[in-house]
């Protein structure tokens, strides 16, 4: 009796052992597992950080965006690089164009001439010189005022056209016209040939209109 307790016990254990070695084996398949899919957790997080890295977007870029406004630009041109041309300009007291309106004719051995412009009440002076410090008519003229700043009267019935003198700094030596609309006094536009002081350059006798709606022929001061 013995003997077979004995035998019995022993099978027990052993029952006992294999039970315990295989939850052992068990447990620790269980924890590889979940070893593995934490590391795969973690290299999954690093390969999604990597591959989901972008480059920065302008709106989160430092470096603004170039507009329009940025080009650059000759902040040392001179007032006359900014002329329209003449022939595109509006026919209005003050505006002032680089080259000859349509239907004056140029003349490269004067200084300044001047004529009627076709909308009455108003004419074209136009001065040669250089290209980038152009001399300007003052947008009104006046009857008898003559030019103050250079001490040259014009006597009653004489229209009067001051000049503003080029402005200082290096001049480019071209000789090109410049057309500056001015205003007249109304009873200066009458249709009759009429004297016009030209600054202190000296006195043209300007001619009517040939017609209606067109300039006049252009009054050249004698070199």
């Amino acid at each position: 009796m013995k003997i077979r307790r004995m035998d019995r016990s022993s099978g027990t254990t052993r029952a006992l052992a294999r039970a315990g070695m295989t939850a052992l084996g068990l447990g620790m398949t269980a924890a590889l597992a979940l070893s593995g899919c934490a590391q795969s957790d973690v290299g999954g997080s690093e390969a999604g950080t990597s591959t989901t890295t972008t480059s920065p977007t302008p709106e989160d870029s430092d470096m603004p965006s170039p507009s329009p406004s940025d080009g650059t630009g000759d902040d040392d041109a001179g007032e006359g690089d900014m002329l329209v041309e003449a022939a595109d300009m509006e026919t209005e007291a003050g505006n002032s164009g680089r080259g000859l309106p349509p239907g004056l004719e140029g003349n490269t051995d004067s200084t300044v001439g001047v004529a009627w412009a076709p909308v009455e009440g108003l004419l074209y002076v136009v001065t040669n010189g250089s290209s980038s410090c152009p001399t300007y008519a003052e947008p009104k003229a006046t009857m008898g005022a003559g030019s103050k700043d250079a001490k040259v009267a014009a006597e009653d019935g004489v229209l009067s056209v001051r000049l503003t003198p080029p402005s200082d700094g290096i001049c480019t030596m071209d000789f090109v016209p410049t057309t500056t609309v001015v205003e007249v006094p109304a009873e200066s536009d009458t249709g009759e040939e009429i004297p016009v002081m030209l600054g202190d350059k000296g006195k043209v006798q300007l001619l009517p209109r040939t017609a209606e709606g067109n300039p006049g022929p252009i009054a050249w001061l004698d070199s």
